[in-house]
Order: C-alpha cells, then sequence, then structure tokens
C-alpha cells in the first residue's frame, strides 16, 4: 500500500511516469558573442588583456590589504607586550630590585 502511495506522487491521470519527462531548459539570456560584436580582433585583445589586467589589480589591493591589517595587528601585539615589560620592570625598580641602563626610561 505504501508503494502505491509513493509511485501514484510521480504518475499523472494516465499512468506516466512524470520523474522521466525530460526537462524544459530557459534559453541562455546572454549571448557571450553580443559583448564583441563590431570588435575587430586587436579591440577584442586589448578589452580582454584590460580585465585581466584589473583583475590582477583588484586581487594584488587585495592582499595588500591583508598584509597590512595583519602587520598592524602584529604591531598592536608588540606593543601590548612592550607595555608588559615595561610595567614589569617598573614594579622591580620601585621594590628596589632593579637598575636602570644608562639612558633607560620606563615611561612610554
Amino acid at each position: 500500500m505504501s508503494f502505491t502511495s509513493i509511485t501514484m506522487c510521480t504518475l499523472d491521470e494516465f499512468g506516466r511516469d512524470l520523474s522521466l519527462k525530460p526537462k524544459q531548459y530557459e534559453p541562455i539570456k546572454f549571448d557571450f558573442l553580443d559583448r564583441f560584436r563590431g570588435m575587430s580582433w586587436a579591440e577584442i585583445s586589448y578589452l580582454l588583456e584590460d580585465e585581466e589586467e584589473a583583475e590582477l589589480a583588484a586581487e594584488q589591493a587585495k592582499k595588500d590589504a591583508e598584509q597590512a591589517k595583519k602587520d598592524a595587528e602584529k604591531r598592536l601585539v608588540e606593543r601590548e607586550e612592550l607595555r608588559q615589560t615595561l610595567a614589569e620592570r617598573k614594579k622591580l625598580y620601585q621594590a628596589g630590585l632593579y637598575d636602570l641602563e644608562e639612558g633607560e626610561e620606563l615611561d612610554m
């Protein structure tokens, strides 16, 4: 009984299996050749080269931005580590357990 209920979902009124029906595909909405219509080979070549250069420039700009972000994060971490080190040395200096080097300052 469950078999007929499953197969009845894909059968039409004449007993044909609708899942076997070929699918209708939509026509391509954008013809890629229209883009180059009326252009010479040289113009097409220059256009494609310009687009490729623009893509490479965008990728390079993205990489540069990511590297700059990483560098900024690294500088923040280094600055925080330096502050912690200076705070420790300041505590030791106030307790008399740390001697300052010549020209060394504990304020930042």
